[in-house]
């Protein structure tokens, strides 16, 4: 299982509380920049094919799969027992 730091995000409409994160990225371990569908980040680690992480500092956060109330699949950060919407936080990927 490859483990993969999350360190960008894409939401067409940063300001809406309505629309959801579409996109995440970050650096490949082999150099270079990887970036995908939310909805496979979710299959990669529903299926336990890889793990992903964001990190401030020293501080790292373990990212997982929640489900809202509607049943939609999102992902979301997990630090010391809280879960935090930190990846809202995060730069916006570019394209």
């Amino acid at each position: 299982m490859a483990t993969y730091r999350i360190d960008c995000v894409h939401k067409p409409n940063r300001m809406s509380r309505h629309e959801h994160i579409t996109d995440v990225g970050g650096p490949k371990p082999e150099g270079g920049r990887w970036r995908d569908k939310v909805e496979n980040v979710v299959h990669f680690i529903e299926n336990k094919h890889h793990r992903f992480y964001t990190q401030d500092g020293n501080s790292t956060a373990w990212v997982a799969v929640r489900k809202s109330p509607s049943g939609r699949k999102f992902i979301q950060t997990h630090a010391d027992g809280v879960w935090t919407d930190n990846l809202l936080a995060l730069d916006e990927c570019s394209t």
